[in-house]
């Protein structure tokens, strides 16, 4: 399923992870352990979004994810490189960025890296990605 490089999983597969009250939850379940066995890569915008939530409020769920984030698997990725590039692109009229949030499209730069070796994203957002990830042979993984 997943090639040599690092699968990038967006932040709404946290969300659903640890909030059984998601829509996505059962699906992000299912997905835990197969987690435990790739290389990942976390943005730091990832990290942001996730601890912005109710995440933080759950002792449990933040020690869950802190236990993922120290993960032998894991590697975070500075996200300076990417950052005005993509305000830039999301400020500038008829972007093909324009549509997407700040996080995403700064996701989207980092696939389009090709120093960064990614062959998958994990996202419930198929739609954002879709595009992006077919132009640099990113596979795709959307949990729905």
């Amino acid at each position: 399923m997943v090639g040599a490089g690092r699968v990038l999983i967006d932040t709404g597969f946290f969300i659903a992870l640890f909030n059984r009250r998601d829509q996505h939850h059962a699906s992000a379940r299912q997905m835990e352990e197969w987690l435990d066995t790739i290389p990942i890569l976390l943005p730091w915008p990832i990290l942001h979004e996730t601890m912005n939530t109710r995440l933080v409020r759950r002792p449990e769920s933040l020690a869950r994810f802190g236990a993922f984030t120290r993960s032998t698997e894991m590697m975070l990725l500075d996200d300076t490189l990417y950052r005005e590039e993509s305000l830039s692109a999301l400020l500038s009229p008829n972007s093909a960025k324009g549509s997407l949030s700040l996080v995403d499209a700064v996701l989207c730069s980092i696939i389009e890296d090709v120093n960064v070796p990614i062959s998958a994203m994990l996202t419930f957002n198929e739609r954002d990605f879709l595009t992006v990830c077919a132009q640099n042979n990113v596979e795709l993984i959307s949990v729905v």
